[in-house]
């Protein structure tokens, strides 16, 4: 028997629910006209949803029925919290226990690699997952219902979903545009992006450390606190940055504290989530471009965003330090950085761009009236799974919406993973070459 693959069975995971999802989406009854989604609209959306982008080609609320609009909601679901998460929850619910191979796979889908506490995250991600998105539901409920009626209860309960797992899907034709002012909507919107995206490896850090502390002296894990510290710097950064580069644009005909609000919401959402209260297609260039920057580092490993996350683009900001200072050892608050980690940060920072720049590339040659900044804009936003657009989605060309389903793929599992499951893997020899030297720079 061969070695399992965990990046080719993770990859194929998210494939199979995808085509599931396209399937379902092409049926007469999935759409409002019945006649269902075309095959490329079908996958676009089902790899929007699976993925978490939140990326449409039509209005979700409505083009598609309520058979419709569950399927993108369970697919959501499936994608945000993977779909190792509930094969691995449900074979221990009927009393299987994982072999040493499937508890490899599981790991290397959550981004967790403690062997011992592996099924101890699995239970908490549920508990977490579901009791976060039913208390964001309840708070969401209140405006909802007072502007929708019943109709309001369902969409707190689909805005709810959608924010915890990042993917931006909005049943309003204007996102929540015309919540912009409204504090316990966005207030809830962004904290449960925040609690998605931060992983929840952190999560359950946070729990043992506030919530339930087994012993008094439980300490905060290196990786919790990189990735707190990381996620307010670029959220503080986003919010001040933005409002300077909107304050006489988008913002300028809003009271004070609508544009604070506005403001840190458009920081908060490019963390791969993808809801908007501003006009993403009204914004300057430079905040466009701010935004790509945002979309590109994206959420925390074991979480349910995409992008290079948090750590990752820490890991290379302190590794260039470190080559500055001509330190011989990468070290972040106190703590050193192994290599092979170093190594990882930047093959995936490396890949990433590399993706980012052919699939511009590619679609520059099938969108040739399209500006650069707007397709920059939407490529980043599907790699980083976040789903913010300046409307140029639904104009796309076939091959475009094609190109940018494989995207939204490789930044939901990670390029990495991407790369090493198509790749042929052999064993390399036990061999070490001469150094060379070799000039850079």
């Amino acid at each position: 028997m061969g070695k399992v693959d965990p990046s080719k069975i993770v990859v194929g995971s998210f494939v199979t629910v995808i085509l599931l999802g396209t399937f379902l989406l092409t049926l007469p009854y999935a759409t409002v006209d019945g006649r269902g989604l075309s095959w490329v609209n079908a996958l676009f959306t089902a790899t929007s949803a699976t993925c978490v982008t939140g990326l449409t080609v039509v209005d979700t609320g409505k083009a598609f029925t309520l058979f419709g609009q569950l399927t993108i909601l369970s697919l959501i679901q499936v994608g945000g919290l993977g779909v190792m998460t509930f094969s691995t929850f449900f074979l221990s619910m009927v009393g299987r226990r994982l072999s040493i191979r499937g508890r490899m796979v599981v790991q290397d889908a959550l981004n967790y690699y403690e062997m011992e506490s592996l099924l101890e995250l699995i239970r908490y991600i549920l508990i977490f997952t579901f009791l976060l998105e039913m208390v964001g539901a309840l708070l969401l409920a209140f405006p909802f219902y007072h502007r929708l009626g019943g109709r309001g209860l369902y969409a707190a309960v689909f805005h709810a979903i959608s924010a915890f797992c990042n993917a931006g899907f909005s049943l309003f034709s204007d996102s929540l545009v015309s919540f912009k002012g409204n504090v316990l909507v966005t207030g809830t919107v962004m904290g449960l992006i925040v609690l998605g995206g931060l992983g929840f490896p952190v999560l359950l850090d946070l729990y043992k450390r506030f919530i339930a502390p087994e012993d008094g002296r439980y300490r905060l894990k290196f990786q919790t606190k990189l990735v707190l510290l990381v996620t307010v710097f670029l959220i503080l950064l986003g919010a001040v940055l933005f409002f300077l580069f909107e304050r006489s644009n988008t913002l300028s005909s809003l009271p004070f504290r609508t544009k604070v609000l506005a403001s840190l919401f458009q920081a908060v959402t490019p963390r791969t989530a993808g809801f908007n209260t501003l006009n993403t297609g009204a914004f300057r260039e430079v905040t466009l471009f701010f935004i790509i920057f945002l979309m590109f580092v994206g959420a925390s490993p074991g979480g349910t965003g995409g992008g290079i996350k948090t750590t990752t683009a820490a890991i290379v900001f302190f590794t260039i330090r470190s080559i500055i200072r001509e330190e011989r050892e990468v070290s972040i608050m106190g703590r050193t950085v192994p290599p092979r980690v170093v190594s990882k940060a930047f093959a995936i920072f490396f890949l990433s761009g590399a993706l980012i720049f052919l699939a511009i590339l590619f679609l520059l040659l099938f969108e040739k009236d399209m500006p650069l900044i707007k397709l920059a804009f939407e490529v980043v936003s599907a790699f980083g799974t976040v789903g913010l657009s300046t409307g140029i989605t639904p104009t796309l060309s076939p091959v475009s919406k094609v190109t940018l389903s494989v995207v939204m793929l490789a930044g939901r599992v990670g390029p990495l993973t991407l790369v090493l499951a198509m790749a042929r893997r052999e064993t390399p020899p036990e061999i070490r070459y001469p150094e060379a030297q070799v000039m850079v720079g």
